[in-house]
């Protein structure tokens, strides 16, 4: 907490400033260029009776989400922070067809962090590839992860105006990695015009303390402004001290608008995060809901984010560019303690860790031409050091020790136009281009003391894609609209060490995939927009999942051995999405949102025996949530109630081995159908002050959660008891309550 002075500070001096309220935004009020969407996915108080429009540039063009022609879904920042919900897991928890969040580990490195947060989502059923077996240097993901319009991004978790998710691929209008979909957070610019400042404080059980405030100062009315913001938050572990958490955040953004038709963002983000691993082993037991819970000791970690960025925008007539250069640095220093079936200490350090991307965009802008077009390139290039090494306690010597050094780059070129053949029936078309350069260079010791070294041509690898877009849409009426579009992305190769069934070093190489995506979607409004439908069905063939994660002696009698070999396996899944909005009365709002996915791998080929069952596991196939909003005027003050459930079905955690599975070990590594339900309470007085009650979880529902692996299953004393042994350092999220106060002025 030794960072709390000077957020304090920045916040009392909020509480002093005044300004309108975010609620009084309206798309007109946009700086910089590019409108930002108000608070509308949360209704203000008052009679307002039809479904709200929600601004969005999920296109890079200002539009509302029932006129894109593209599966979306929109989250608002301010409801978001009055549920109490800000890490991106939370976000995403009721937009369909989406799982996951922001990965906080990679691999084995459970509390060590991740400099790729974006490989723990998953759209429709498509996993990113995974490296080799305890590394923590990942692959590239196969969901993209912006804020601000930069590729993985910092800071997307306070001071947030909307959260825009995209599902399909969305490589020929985004830089990188958009393979199956992606997540873009933006949060509030500068404003140029008025003096405002936000608060809040929040406080929960687990000693959760929470701070998050903004200032915004106009320097230049119309002209300069600058925007900071800033974050601290700590919780206890939910299961053990191994789960505690702290971060710190601090970003500040600079607008200059000299004319109407230029502005010049700067900004500047970074976040410290303290981490911990170990504390407690929770293995199952005699069945699959009996766990054991083991202390052990606890071991701290630590890894900082640091980005500077900028963005550029110029009006030149019939067009439009921006430019997006960022620079973004990682670190890392981890001791990861794991006990039970690896009884192993596993230290990680990542001096070096740079990222750097150039992003150049160029857009038509007459606004009633019928030919609209957009063309863009990417640089991108990242740099690292990495030790990662596992030492086993039993055996007292090093399962592997592993130094990295490696860089990658990719240029992409990409571009997109739409046709408009008559008022209600436009032809997009896109394509693609990109070439990825991976060089290795890595020395890599095995259990027996034998060392593999990839230097030179050994350790490089190059890899060429192409990918399109081809969408038509039509307008029934002004409020119904229909699409359909077959689409494609791609997952560049990677280039790796891991051990062999015979103890020693081997290269690894997982090869570039690529994702064709068919869908055909309807928006709609009826009812006076009082009503709200909005679905689509989509068909998906991924050439190949891969993974070099998946331990190929895992099933050998004896101390644990380990062994890895890259694994790719075809992807087809298919299924739909649903979203409805219904506002029946002025007071109220009703949310319900459904997805359907079958995910399945293909054929496993030599590795039949690694997969028991062919579902994607780590993905329920039915998700459906269910929300209502209602508004009530106590005297001068409003009253907002929120009440939503959510329901996954039953569905694999992870996959487990044909011999795990014949020792009884299917049902340990499968969640049942599971139902968690959240309620919200908001006392509003006025504009400037509110207090929030939230409940989370409310019947503290508990079960295992995706990623849970088997580490060997073997009979029991008794028959029908496996003896069962799983890793982990905690379940689900059990139930949380807090209060949340905040001040707007």
């Amino acid at each position: 907490m030794s960072r709390m002075p000077y957020l304090l500070s920045a916040s009392l001096l909020a509480c002093a400033a005044s300004a309108q309220p975010v609620w009084a935004l309206s798309p007109g009020d946009a700086t910089g260029g590019t409108p930002d969407a108000a608070s509308s996915a949360t209704p203000p108080p008052g009679n307002d009776t039809e479904v709200r429009e929600i601004v969005v540039t999920a296109e890079h063009r200002t539009s509302t989400a029932q006129k894109t022609a593209a599966s979306i879904s929109v989250r608002s920042g301010e409801e978001m922070l009055l549920k109490g919900r800000y890490e991106l897991k939370n976000i995403l928890e009721d937009v369909p067809g989406v799982s996951g969040g922001a990965a906080d580990n990679v691999n084995t490195s459970k509390g060590g962090g991740t400099d790729n947060p974006a490989v723990g989502l998953t759209i429709r059923g498509v996993q990113s590839n995974s490296g080799a077996g305890g590394s923590t240097v990942t692959t590239a993901p196969a969901a993209a992860f912006y804020i601000d319009d930069v590729y993985n991004g910092v800071g997307g978790a306070y001071d947030v105006n909307r959260v825009e998710i995209l599902r399909g691929p969305q490589g020929t209008l985004y830089g990188r990695s958009a393979t199956a979909g992606l997540v873009a957070i933006h949060t509030n610019d500068p404003d140029t015009h008025r003096l405002s400042a936000d608060f809040t404080t929040e406080y929960g059980n687990y000693k959760l303390m929470h701070y998050t405030g903004a200032l915004n100062v106009p320097i230049v009315t119309n002209k300069l402004a600058i925007r900071i913001s800033g974050n601290e938050y700590d919780r206890d572990g939910y299961y053990s001290a191994g789960g505690d958490t702290s971060s710190t955040d601090l970003r500040i953004k600079a607008l200059w608008t000299p004319t109407t038709n230029f502005s010049a963002l700067l900004g500047y983000a970074q976040n410290y995060n303290t981490t911990h691993s170990g504390g407690v082993t929770i293995n199952q037991g005699s069945s699959p809901t009996d766990f054991v819970y083991t202390p052990q000791a606890v071991a701290p970690g630590h890894n900082d984010f640091h980005q500077y960025w900028g963005n550029f925008n110029l009006k030149a007539g019939p067009v439009e560019l921006t430019y997006i250069p960022a620079y973004r640095t990682w670190y890392q220093n981890a001791t990861l303690y794991s006990r039970g079936a690896l009884d192993a200490n596993q230290t990680v350090l990542t001096p070096k860790d740079e990222f750097m991307t150039h992003e150049l965009r160029i857009r038509s802008t007459a606004p009633d031409s019928r030919f609209k077009w957009q063309a863009g390139l990417l640089y991108y290039e990242n740099s690292l050091n990495n030790t990662n090494n596992l030492y086993n306690l039993a055996s007292l010597a090093y399962l592997y020790q592993s130094k990295t050094y490696k860089k990658t780059t990719a240029e992409g070129l990409f571009a997109e136009a739409t046709y408009a053949f008559t008022h209600d029936t436009r032809l997009t078309g896109g394509i693609r281009y990109d070439h990825t350069d991976v060089t290795t260079t890595e020395d890599y010791t095995g259990l027996f003391g034998t060392t593999l070294s990839l230097t030179g041509n050994d350790g490089k690898s190059k890899f060429n894609n192409v990918t399109y877009k081809a969408r038509v849409e039509h307008d029934l009426t002004a409020k119904n609209m229909l699409y359909a579009s077959v689409s494609t992305g791609f997952s560049p190769g990677d280039i790796t060490i891991s051990t062999d069934t015979q103890g020693q070093p081997q290269k690894q190489v997982l090869t570039s995939e690529t994702l064709t995506t068919y869908e055909i979607g309807s928006k709609n409004r009826f009812f006076g927009n009082r009503l709200q439908i909005n679905g689509d069905w989509f068909y998906n063939n991924y050439g190949g999942y891969q993974t070099a994660a998946v331990n190929v002696l895992a099933d050998v009698p004896g101390p644990p051995q380990f062994a890895f070999n890259v694994i790719t396996v075809p992807v087809k899944s298919y299924g739909g999405e649903l979203e409805v909005q219904g506002r029946p009365w002025a007071s109220g709002v009703f949310n319900l949102n459904i997805a359907y996915t079958h995910a399945r791998f293909g054929s496993f080929g030599q590795y039949a025996e690694f997969f028991r069952y062919p579902s994607v596991p780590g993905f329920a196939p039915f998700q459906a949530s269910l929300s209502y909003d209602h508004h009530i005027s106590v005297g001068k003050a409003t009253l907002l109630l929120d009440g939503d459930v959510r329901y996954m079905s039953a569905h694999d955690t992870a996959s487990i081995t044909r011999p795990q599975a014949a020792l009884g070990g299917s049902d340990y590594a499968r969640v049942g159908g599971e139902v968690i339900g959240d309620l919200n309470a908001t006392l509003m007085f006025g504009e400037h002050f509110s207090i929030t009650g939230y409940v989370r979880n409310v019947a503290d529902n508990r079960f295992l959660p995706d990623g849970w692996g088997l580490a060997f299953v073997t009979p029991g004393a008794t028959a029908g008891a496996p003896n069962v042994e799983a890793d982990r350092d905690g379940l689900s999220d059990p139930r949380t309550f807090g209060m949340i106060v905040r001040f707007k002025y």
